[in-house]
């Protein structure tokens, strides 16, 4: 058996996450913006949450608490810090600290 091109493998990604947006109708935790939305665009924390997604309406930098998301490189305790998100960009995960370092940022609250 042949090992898939780079290709399949992007087709089999870009199914997952179409999938994924169809299927996220049924799940109330992907309901962005249904639960309400923060613009933030001056460094620091972010109440309110969870939050479920964070979009990026330009270059930014946060650190984020949360309990299913992480970066082996730079963790402690649960913080995720220096998460580069490129303009335009949207990470997903369940967040329950949000903080800004740099740029401008829309967080989704998941509940």
């Amino acid at each position: 058996m042949s090992q898939p091109s780079s290709s399949d493998n992007e087709n089999y990604s870009l199914r997952k996450i179409n999938q994924l947006a169809f299927d996220s109708e049924k799940d109330s935790s992907l309901s962005l913006g249904q639960f309400g939305a923060v613009y933030k665009a001056s460094a620091g924390s972010l109440s309110g949450g969870p939050w479920g997604a964070i979009q990026a309406t330009s270059a930014a930098v946060v650190s984020v608490i949360s309990s299913n998301w992480t970066n082996s490189d730079n963790t402690t305790s649960g913080t995720t810090s220096g998460i580069e998100i490129p303009a335009g960009v949207t990470i997903f995960g369940s967040f329950s600290g949000i903080v800004l370092t740099s740029g401008k940022i829309i967080a989704y609250k998941s509940a």
